[in-house]
């Protein structure tokens, strides 16, 4: 009687665990997580705020200023965010050439060190220029597709901050280049910033001619007003115009490059061909 009454004890015990204590116990354990979860992520983002100091520094020194400059803006015009580009600056453009360097000095002396420094140094520059290169003109070829986007949407009635935002949601496969531009424009718009300056910010420079001049004629339109779809689309056909002629360059380039191979590469053969025999009869009648 007795193991009865302590197993119906210890099921009275269980039932009341299990629907009272249950739920504190997975509240508190939830508490805990989050807790654990912010200590967790302030370490990190001490560990950043310090690294970011210390490249801060780096980058800011009259030693590495210029050199500094040159590169953010490349890597800017990729869309890098600022506050990656000088991580990015020092582990290609100092850390890795002098990796090299060491790496030369080990293997082949001297000689080895200034070679591969050489290449470190300046290949991590000349490759991020190109980086640079080939994301302008690929954004510039994007740049007329947002403006052909543009020209449809204010025909049907939306503004211009209604315009950026569509594209921005509706158009990120055929435009990814610009998205990063488009979102920053939206941030800016969102954060209460004059249009004028938003527009200023994402057609900085002439690097990207299309985009610069788009940014231009919408920021016009905004203080002076009238319609604008017809001076859009007189700068698409501009921009197409000028690629055509790209176009039919590069296929000039490729045409003499193909003549001057051919002449390399086929005119020994040819004169092979077709003097071989009138040399072999010349050699036999002299041999005779």
């Amino acid at each position: 009687m007795a193991s009865y009454l302590l197993a119906l004890l210890f099921a009275v015990v269980a039932c009341w665990l299990a629907l009272v204590q249950a739920g504190r116990w997975e509240q508190r354990r939830r508490v805990l997580e989050r807790l654990n979860q912010r200590g967790a992520s302030a370490e990190p983002e001490a560990r950043n705020v310090v690294m970011e100091g210390i490249s801060s520094r780096l980058t800011a020194s009259p030693f590495m200023r210029d050199d500094y400059k040159e590169v953010f803006k490349a890597l800017r015009i990729t869309g890098r965010e600022p506050e990656k580009i000088q991580g990015i600056y020092l582990l290609a453009c100092w850390l890795l050439p002098v990796m090299l360097l060491l790496l030369g000095a080990l293997l082949a002396g001297f000689l080895g060190a200034m070679a591969l420094g050489v290449i470190g140094f300046i290949g991590s520059r000349r490759y991020i220029r190109s980086l640079a290169g080939k994301a302008c003109y690929q954004q510039n070829l994007e740049a007329i597709e947002l403006a052909q986007m543009l020209a449809m949407l204010l025909e049907a009635g939306l503004t211009i901050e209604r315009g950026f935002r569509v594209a921005a949601l509706q158009a990120r496969p055929l435009i990814p280049g610009l998205a990063f531009r488009l979102d920053r424009f939206n941030r800016l718009m969102e954060s209460g910033a004059d249009r004028s300056a938003a527009l200023d910010d994402i057609g900085e420079g002439k690097d990207i001619p299309v985009l610069h001049s788009l940014t231009r004629l919408l920021k016009q339109s905004g203080a002076l007003g009238g319609a604008i779809t017809e001076s859009i689309e007189q700068l698409i056909n501009e921009a197409l115009d000028v690629e055509r002629s790209r176009v039919k360059e590069q296929v000039n380039r490729v045409g003499a490059k193909m003549t001057v191979i051919m002449m390399v590469f086929m005119m020994p053969a040819l004169f092979i061909i077709i003097g071989g025999p009138a040399g072999i009869n010349i050699v036999q009648a002299l041999t005779r």
